[in-house]
């Protein structure tokens, strides 16, 4: 047996485990690196969320404390004038972050229901503003009010869940989810929507 015979047999074996190894791992740590990528993806939308929950508690305190006697908001000299554009960025925001939902996820109907009831849910305050009114949630019973909690808590768990499946919709289904997700059904239903949630929560 030649030389070559004798140590080329052991290199080649060595040299083809050393590389199997390394496929392995850099495939395995990929693997990885996307899940903590989709991760901190999520955590950031969570919180983008939770920022925007409270910025809509805050205009609705802010607004209601202004005056006892409010006039609609016409024009920028109006005291709610910021208040206004506080609630129209929120909007703003929110329909951004549903839209990135939108083409991150493949969502079921029930999901396509909740996040369009909490995107009407967050007009509430706009529209209390330029009628010139305060947002009347005077008690934590008040049947909006409930429904914008329970939607919230809906929304703020499906953000903090890993979705079932990592795979990407395609950009017609993410078109038309998001249109669904802005239907304007959601204007007559987004509390009928809250209900179902919560008579889901409810023990049996």
């Amino acid at each position: 047996m030649s030389i070559f015979e004798s140590l080329g047999v052991p290199l080649l074996t060595v040299a083809v485990t050393l590389g199997g190894g390394w496929l392995v791992t850099t495939r395995v740590t990929d693997h990885w690196d996307r899940i903590k990528k989709n991760r901190d993806m999520d955590l950031t939308a969570a919180g983008e969320f939770q920022r925007l929950y409270g910025e809509f508690v805050a205009v609705w305190k802010t607004w209601n404390a202004l005056t006892s006697g409010h006039t609609p908001v016409t024009s920028p000299e109006h005291p709610g004038w910021a208040c206004l554009e506080r609630a129209t960025a929120a909007e703003g925001a929110i329909e951004a972050l549903l839209a990135k939902l939108a083409a991150e996820r493949v969502l079921t109907g029930e999901e396509v229901d909740v996040l369009g009831g909490v995107r009407q849910a967050f007009k509430a305050v706009r529209r209390a503003i330029q009628r010139g009114e305060p947002l009347d949630w005077w008690s934590s019973e008040i049947q909006p009010y409930v429904a914008f909690k329970s939607l919230a808590s809906a929304v703020s768990v499906l953000l903090g869940t890993a979705p079932r499946s990592r795979r990407r919709p395609t950009a017609v289904v993410a078109a038309h989810t998001f249109r669904e997700i802005t239907h304007n059904r959601h204007e007559v239903q987004w509390i009928e929507t809250a209900e179902g949630i919560s008579l889901g929560a409810r023990p049996s």
